[in-house]
């Protein structure tokens, strides 16, 4: 295989960025340092090498989640003293979560420090004139560690379930108690078996405080490795553009995109975007995301994200699944049931998008590597890296015959 010859290359940025770096929080100087790294690797394959800097509120996307345990707990005092005041309370936790931490929207950040982070971008021209253009991309930073997952697995998903639940609760029993509340209708014992309920409930809400930590994990899967693939991808362009034999684009722009903040709820995606948002639709552009390589047994494209209900392109999955199949490589075409990628803010404006992964899409969450201190590349299969760039290859290829069959 091809993009064999590149990974010891991947493999090896992944170690260094490891260990010369470490976790790398969103907009900090570890990320910085990472895309400067960047900046060098790709700079002899590229024709312009930028960095492009934004403001957001990095820690706004998960600090939002203990500020809402704490208007649960105001909430239920309400509940049983001024029933309306805990409805809307309550409401305002329902919506901010499903804005914010489904919906990643920006609505709570100004309450939060803002802070600079930096995309970096990389152009290759094809041979001609281009009429395509594809983005491939990863992130740079690392995430919180999600201490619940790592120490209580599959079980702290259930008590998760039970916080939502008691803000459901609180919710209905509020309305109800509201709609006694004005009419004079005396309260039943069903309010107040929902008021002890939602009670009982609090100590589980309330672990929800260490859900996660101010710990920053590794990074290597999520997302060191998809970078060194993208990183792979540019190497094998620079050399391909020097043999007549390899595959080099004709004309389709490559652009390799390095994106600061995804585990901040997508800010850096989200900047990148708005700001080329005019070209992106002036020359047809496809996006290519790689995210949590470590096992090419797991190899999967995803075709929709629950949490941003963002349906990719369902021409780039079916492009993902030929490639697999010409190599004999088994994948899946899986929904991403919890959390959210990149590749959602392009697909959300219209731009054609889809996500690799050599990752189980539905079952991220209790990987033992996942968003905690085991992400090393130590579980990175070197092969995952070369499955990868071979299928972002064949992608390639296969955008770039369609102009030019």
């Amino acid at each position: 295989m091809l993009a064999d010859k590149y990974q010891d290359y991947m493999y090896s940025l992944v170690k260094r960025a490891i260990d010369e770096i470490g976790p790398r929080p969103p907009c900090s100087e570890q990320e910085k340092r990472l895309g400067r790294l960047l900046v060098e690797e790709w700079t002899p394959a590229c024709d312009v090498v930028s960095v492009e800097s934004f403001t957001c509120s990095p820690r706004a996307y998960l600090g939002h989640v203990r500020l809402l345990v704490l208007f649960y707990f105001t909430g239920v005092i309400l509940y049983w003293f001024y029933p309306p005041a805990s409805v809307a309370l309550s409401a305002l936790i329902l919506g901010l979560g499903l804005f914010e931490l489904r919906g990643y929207r920006e609505v709570l950040d100004f309450l939060f420090a803002p802070e600079r982070g930096e995309n970096v971008v990389g152009v290759i021209h094809p041979q001609y004139e281009a009429k395509r253009r594809v983005i491939v991309s990863a992130h740079l930073d690392s995430a919180n560690e999600f201490y619940l997952l790592y120490r209580l697995g599959s079980t702290a998903v259930l008590l998760m379930a039970a916080a939502v639940l008691g803000l459901l609760l609180i919710l209905g029993g509020s309305i109800a108690r509201t709609i006694a509340y004005f009419t004079g209708s005396a309260d039943t014992t069903v309010y107040m078996v929902i008021g002890t309920v939602a009670i009982a409930l609090s100590p589980v809400v309330g672990l929800s405080l260490f859900f996660y930590t101010n710990r920053f994990v590794p990074g290597a899967m999520d997302d060191m490795a998809g970078l060194a693939v993208v990183a792979g991808l540019g190497r094998y362009l620079g050399d391909a553009k020097k043999k007549s034999e390899d595959f080099f684009p004709q004309t389709t722009e490559v652009v390799l995109l390095a994106t600061s903040s995804e585990e901040a709820g997508l800010r850096g995606a989200k900047r990148y975007v708005k700001r080329h948002l005019r070209e992106l639709k002036e020359t047809p552009t496809y996006g290519l995301f790689l995210d949590c390589i470590y096992d090419e047994k797991l190899l999967t494209v995803i075709n929709y994200e629950l949490f941003t209900a963002t349906r990719h392109d369902p021409e780039l999955v079916q492009m993902a699944q030929d490639a697999a199949a010409q190599h004999g490589w088994p994948i899946r075409a899986k929904q991403l049931r919890v959390g959210f990628t990149d590749a959602s803010t392009f697909s959300l404006k219209g731009i054609p998008a889809t996500c690799l992964l050599c990752a189980d899409s539905s079952r991220l969450q209790l990987l033992p590597n996942y968003h905690n201190r085991n992400d090393v590349y130590e579980h990175i299969h070197p092969q995952s890296l070369s499955v990868s760039l071979q299928m972002v290859i064949d992608i390639t290829e296969r955008i770039d015959r369609t102009t030019n069959p």
